[in-house]
């Protein structure tokens, strides 16, 4: 069986699909996953609410090692697992590619780590996110979103660190490493994934990333040790409690 790319309830899944790339669909239902790595749940969700975006390339997720993204790189989420389900060799496995990483930005590089969280998805979302520049100083925010997706929350999370790096008055020419684990990010900011839901969110996000020429969204695991990134997920959770709150360092 092959998978593609998509969406369902604004979340990323990967949809089984048939030798033509469309979704396979019985009785007016149609397989889903959430993960691409091998051996991954599969549900079967109505077909009218599921999409597939018919630029991905169908994969075969069962096979082995995820196949390449676009641009001929191999995924780093490859074989990582998720987070909370991972085997001990996919954590370290997580850690050691998200400290390689981080050991090989620039030290005059800006870190920004952002994240997004949810009860419920839908349910109460919050957003946080921590900006870290190279003379010391650190900012972090936290925002209430009410009801929304996590999605929302992973969007919202980047607005945030835009919004402490133009706080600090860093130049928008200035180098700036974004790390998140959402793949959602990556697909819809920076890999040409078609904005379908949070066009309101999306739109503008890349409007004011068109603005900072050297930043560079990465993705990276989450729960893998990143120090940054367990900060930024404990400021999202402070939002899904209701906290909205901006601190300098």
């Amino acid at each position: 069986m092959t998978w593609k790319r998509g969406t369902f309830k604004d979340s990323e899944v990967w949809v089984a699909v048939d030798d033509a790339g469309k979704p396979v669909v019985q009785s007016g239902r149609t397989q889903i996953r959430y993960s691409r790595d091998a051996g991954a749940k599969v549900y079967r969700a109505g077909a009218s609410r599921v999409s597939v975006d018919p630029s991905a390339p169908a994969e075969d997720l069962d096979a082995g090692e995820a196949a390449p993204a676009k641009g001929g790189k191999t995924s780093r989420r490859s074989g990582f697992g998720s987070a909370g389900t991972r085997t001990a060799r996919q954590a370290a496995l997580a850690k050691e590619a998200a400290h390689k990483l981080l050991d090989e930005l620039d030290p005059d590089v800006v870190r920004a780590y952002t994240d997004g969280a949810c009860r419920g998805n839908p349910g109460p979302a919050g957003a946080g996110a921590v900006v870290e520049l190279p003379d010391g100083r650190r900012g972090e925010a936290s925002r209430a979103l009410g009801r929304g997706t996590n999605n929302v929350g992973e969007l919202t999370a980047v607005a945030l660190a835009l919004d402490l790096l133009e706080d600090a008055g860093v130049s928008h020419d200035t180098p700036v490493a974004l790390l998140s684990d959402s793949s959602y990010v990556n697909g819809v900011l920076t890999r040409g994934w078609k904005a379908k839901a949070n066009r309101d969110l999306i739109l503008p996000l890349r409007s004011r990333l068109d603005e900072w020429p050297n930043l560079e969204i990465l993705w990276v695991a989450g729960h893998a040790g990143t120090a940054g990134n367990e900060r930024a997920d404990v400021l999202a959770n402070r939002g899904v409690d209701g906290l909205t709150a901006t601190a300098w360092s």
